[in-house]
């Protein structure tokens, strides 16, 4: 079976979109990570990312909110509270979900390509102002018309983020971590697989003209706000401030979120996540858990599913 991470079948989904003519008005994207509970939003008394924790008679799991997006390659995180958390953990648990793909279902990609290609230019039939707008970025990231051809709306979007976030690469903070609980022989344990197929296949039977056009335009506004805004966003990641986190532009990553299935699959993948945390609790000791800081305080997220089975979660402000 061929495994693929959530970030790439995600990518894989959009790189095999369609085009569509983009008609305004545009529908609001639903946004399950959209609804943060306030109270999470608080500023680590200690130096370094914010963590919580939940416990019981005889087993503590700490729970590390990673960043939503990559860090800038200059940024330094102070990675003591890790690795003190990591010395003697029974387990490095959580992450991003996998999803694999039968060989016999590979072809579905293929056909989902084949189906949704398009001839032509996509920005000839944008309309305006969306086509002046969309043009000017393109120029902006000195690429021409033809980089985008052959795509549509919600593809060119994904492809207009990627060229603009072109530079030094930024950093997966979640694979920094796994690479610090290597080097102090702490087992790693990911969360099980997902068939990618009934996914793919209720994205393709979902996608819409109204959505492609609605993520364009979110696409949009990420390269707008620009580079500086993503990296200041990390810089309060790092210093634990959940706050200034939550300002990194995320409008195009709501398309995964958005597109047919999409919702069901983060509902999924947190439950999951919360049943892992929980599992945790039942090998006595202490066990370091990651999970993405929207998904872990959102309503509907990580914490609340916790509190709802009836653990106490506390908070890096004592909550």
């Amino acid at each position: 079976m061929k495994r693929i991470s959530c970030a790439v079948l995600a990518g894989l989904a959009v790189a095999v979109a369609g085009a569509g003519r983009a008609q305004p008005p545009r529908p609001k994207l639903d946004d399950p990570e959209g609804n943060i509970v306030e109270e999470l939003v608080v500023t680590a008394k200690e130096r370094g990312p914010a963590w919580w924790r939940v416990s019981d008679d005889d087993t503590t799991v700490y729970i590390l909110a990673l960043p939503d997006a990559a860090l800038p390659a200059d940024l330094t995180w102070d990675m003591a509270g890790l690795q003190r958390r990591l010395k003697g953990s029974n387990a490095l648990i959580g992450g991003g979900r996998s999803y694999k793909l039968g060989l016999g279902n590979i072809g579905l990609l293929f056909s989902l390509r084949r189906s949704l290609r398009t001839k032509g230019t996509m920005e000839d039939d944008l309309p305006e102002p969306v086509r002046a707008r969309f043009v000017a970025l393109r120029q902006g990231l000195g690429k021409d018309p033809k980089h985008y051809a052959g795509w549509g709306p919600m593809v060119a979007g994904f492809i207009l983020v990627g060229d603009a976030r072109l530079g030094p690469r930024g950093r997966d903070a979640e694979e920094e971590v796994r690479r610090a609980a290597r080097r102090l022989r702490v087992r790693e344990r990911r969360l099980e697989a997902h068939d990618a197929a009934p996914f793919i296949k209720e994205f393709k039977a979902g996608l819409t003209d109204d959505i492609q056009g609605a993520c364009l335009d979110a696409a949009m506004d990420d390269v707008e706000a620009g580079q500086a805004a993503a990296a200041e966003a990390a810089r309060g990641w790092a210093r634990g401030d959940v706050a200034a986190a939550l300002k990194a532009p995320r409008g195009f990553e709501k398309c995964f979120l958005a597109i047919s299935g999409g919702a069901a699959a983060w509902n999924q993948t947190v439950g999951d996540q919360a049943a892992e945390i929980a599992e945790a609790l039942k090998t006595p000791g202490k066990a370091v858990a990651m999970v993405r800081l929207r998904p872990l305080i959102a309503r509907g997220g990580v914490i609340e599913r916790l509190e709802a089975i009836g653990l106490e979660v506390e908070g890096p402000a004592g909550r």
